[in-house]
């Protein structure tokens, strides 16, 4: 941004290390069952959001946002006060990326539910040397003893290779390894040429999670390739769409999912 000296800090590879073991520390612990839980039927909401930068963001999230159970928001800006627009019995837990001295940005999920538990994994563009952030919760189900774990993640994106990608995703192995319940992990994923789609397939595969397909696709493509994903374990896709909007550069996909 003109103007504005960003002043970032690499991520090192034991501050990396750190996060990985902060996430399987507090994923899967002993709660108290209260309140209202997940279950049935998911509304399920992925979104990036383009910093909401757009004239129309607030209304189209709150129109999109009125009766979902899980929203996966990707480039949250903070100073969009998002948890102030939308509908207010949502819940928010935000995981922080990109920082300037005037803009925060991130990813967010928000949830009808309050997670169990939740936390971060943070992951550096190779070339910009910006961080990308990964937002990890648990939350738990109705009559069941696992439960969900929804992973939002905002792929690194410039870069040749696949050793960043590979990082990134790997970072989130024992994450999956350790969960035994469903799965939904959505977002923003950057596959933007073959070789980096196939990657991603191909680890998620690994893990037991398939893609949720779009028909008629008209998710947002770079150089022929769908950038935005829902990938899900233990759960059944029973409706889902891509929604056309001008006020993002990516168009929000909708999914109906029932737990198996």
């Amino acid at each position: 941004m003109p103007g504005v000296l960003a002043v970032i800090i690499p991520l090192t590879a034991v501050s990396a290390s750190n996060e990985q073991a902060s996430c399987l520390s507090v994923l899967g612990q002993d709660i108290p069952q209260q309140g209202r839980q997940l279950s049935g039927y998911l509304e399920v909401l992925s979104w990036n959001i383009q910093k909401a930068s757009n004239v129309g963001w607030a209304e189209d999230l709150v129109s999109f946002s009125q009766d979902v159970d899980l929203a996966f928001i990707q480039e949250a800006s903070v100073q969009a006060q998002i948890p102030s627009v939308i509908p207010a019995d949502l819940h928010s837990v935000f995981a922080a990326g990109y920082s300037t001295a005037t803009l925060e940005t991130g990813v967010m999920t928000l949830s009808s539910e309050s997670p169990s538990s939740n936390c971060k994994l943070t992951s550096i563009e190779p070339w910009l040397r910006t961080p990308k952030a990964t937002s990890v919760a648990e939350f738990p189900l109705q009559g069941r003893e696992d439960r969900l774990l929804a992973i939002n993640l905002h792929a690194v994106n410039f870069d040749l290779g696949l050793q960043s990608l590979r990082m990134q995703l790997g970072a989130l192995t024992d994450v999956l390894l350790n969960h035994p319940g469903p799965v939904i992990l959505a977002g923003d994923l950057n596959t933007w040429s073959n070789t980096r789609q196939a990657f991603v397939d191909n680890f998620m595969r690994e893990h037991g999670l398939r893609s949720v397909i779009f028909e008629p696709d008209l998710r947002t493509t770079a150089f022929g390739n769908a950038l935005d994903h829902i990938y899900v374990r233990g759960l059944r896709a029973e409706y889902a769409q891509v929604i056309p909007v001008s006020t993002s550069d990516h168009n929000p996909l909708r999914v109906r999912l029932a737990l198996q």
